[in-house]
């Protein structure tokens, strides 16, 4: 019989009044590959409730060779409106984060496309990405198609990660 164990450490950053989730870190192998995930929206995740997108996001980046994971958003409003103050923070934790990792990974989904704002904001963190030298990437189908969210039902189970676009703006 053999007994194996593991321990994944999560960090989360929020504003003081816990409206706005700037940043979730998980980490498991701190000797491995560490991965920044961009999506859309704040989700119920937090330091111990793991939301499906979440968990996905784990499962399949460890199959990947990853140790570790920071989740950022568009945008990180919880509840309410965002602010200016918010989104400048935001911001600010997704260019500190970027330091950080080897790979960004932007997984904010096809719907984007028609939501000007969420544009927008993508374009604005594709170019701190640009600026930083990220090295961009983004999940593919098995059929090719390009830009999904983790909980596309088609690559739940398995990621293959792909250079991001060669536009590199969207919209």
């Amino acid at each position: 019989m053999k007994t194996t164990k593991s321990t994944i450490k999560t960090e989360v950053i929020y504003d003081d009044e816990m409206k706005n989730k700037y940043l979730i870190r998980k980490e498991w192998d701190k000797n491995k590959k560490k991965a920044l995930v961009i999506m859309k929206n704040a989700g119920q995740a937090d330091e111990i409730v793991q939301d499906q997108t979440t968990m996905y996001v784990i499962n399949n980046l460890s199959k990947l060779e990853y140790g570790v994971v920071e989740i950022v958003n568009l945008f990180p409003s919880i509840e309410g409106d965002e602010t200016k103050e918010s989104d400048i923070e935001n911001l600010k934790c997704i260019q500190e984060a970027v330091a950080r990792v080897d790979d960004v990974i932007i997984a904010v989904g096809k719907g984007v496309e028609t939501y000007r704002k969420a544009v927008e904001r993508l374009n604005m963190i594709l170019a701190i990405l640009l600026d930083k030298r990220a090295n961009i990437l983004q999940i593919e189908t098995n059929f090719g198609r390009k830009g999904f969210h983790p909980l596309y039902p088609a690559l739940k189970h398995r990621w293959k990660l792909v250079p991001y676009g060669d536009r590199h703006k969207v919209g």
